[in-house]
């Protein structure tokens, strides 16, 4: 049994609602290309086995939205990011017509994971708590913060992960994501979000937690 497939297959049948669409849905234009892009990338993080998970918010309507992949952009489709895992002619599919659209926080986010790639020849898997694009009632060309109702919904999701990818290390970033996976009593350490003038924090936050997670420290110092 395909486990990543069967995953996928389960998460395009959460319902969408006015506020909330699911991004991977049958129901919607680009499903096909999130799931299959989900997919592709989700084979190679297990083939690269890095046994990390960092974990944001919510899909933005410029990235998560378009690729189905967490912190993750058409962009990042047409450039040489990562061997193997991310860039282009690896089979990532763009929906949009003209050209690829572009989104500040992945334009953050993979350059880190580039600088850990070129450090450890590994990188983080990529997620969010609440899997499915929060906007404004009839706008998903906006984002907007999840309820707490909303992350419900893709709790079940996060933990099978973990099992899936034989996660070790979390990651959170954001406090969304941070608070979630405080109140299940994981351990894990926060990073701040790169959005809203945090790209400096998180930058510096990252650079930490690579070093922290290579040596065998207790999960309770993480924050200190």
């Amino acid at each position: 049994m395909d486990r990543i497939k069967l995953f996928i297959d389960e998460l395009s049948k959460e319902e969408s609602t006015s506020e909330l669409t699911n991004v991977y849905s049958p129901k919607i234009p680009q499903g096909k290309i999130c799931r299959e892009n989900l997919y592709n990338y989700f084979q190679r993080i297990k083939n690269n086995n890095s046994k990390v998970m960092l974990i944001g918010e919510a899909p933005g309507y410029n990235g998560c939205r378009l690729s189905g992949i967490a912190f993750t952009c058409e962009e990042n489709f047409t450039e040489d990011i990562i061997p193997r895992i991310m860039g282009k002619d690896l089979g990532y599919k763009i929906f949009s017509d003209g050209e690829p659209k572009k989104e500040l926080s992945a334009s953050i986010v993979w350059p880190k994971l580039k600088e850990w790639y070129n450090t450890y020849g590994t990188i983080p898997m990529l997620w969010n708590i609440c899997p499915f694009h929060p906007h404004k009632e009839g706008n998903i060309l906006s984002n907007r913060t999840p309820t707490d109702k909303e992350i419900q919904r893709g709790v079940n999701y996060f933990l099978r992960l973990i099992d899936l990818f034989d996660i070790q290390y979390i990651g959170c970033i954001g406090r969304k994501s941070d608070g979630m996976v405080e109140r299940l009593g994981l351990p894990h350490t926060y990073l701040r979000h790169p959005s809203c003038g945090g790209i400096k924090q998180f930058k510096e936050m990252m650079d930490k937690f690579k070093i922290i997670i290579s040596v065998p420290l207790k999960w309770d110092e993480l924050n200190n």
